[in-house]
């Protein structure tokens, strides 16, 4: 369960510093490159666990 919790835990810093950036950058100004990074980022964790969750039925079954 701990790989479990690190995974949300990624996901939700993920999208905290997302949420930040788009707060500092209103109406999509800010630099392209980080936001596609920070985008990517989230995207990147959100997958990780996916990939998580299916490779344990168990934990499907669980929720």
């Amino acid at each position: 369960m701990d790989r479990l919790k690190e995974l949300e835990d990624a996901i939700t810093q993920a999208e905290q510093l997302k949420r930040d950036f788009v707060a500092n950058n209103p109406a999509g100004a800010g630099d392209k490159q980080t936001r596609h990074k920070i985008y990517n980022q989230v995207e990147r964790a959100r997958r990780a666990l996916r990939d998580y969750k299916q490779s344990l039925p168990d934990l499907k079954k669980a929720q």
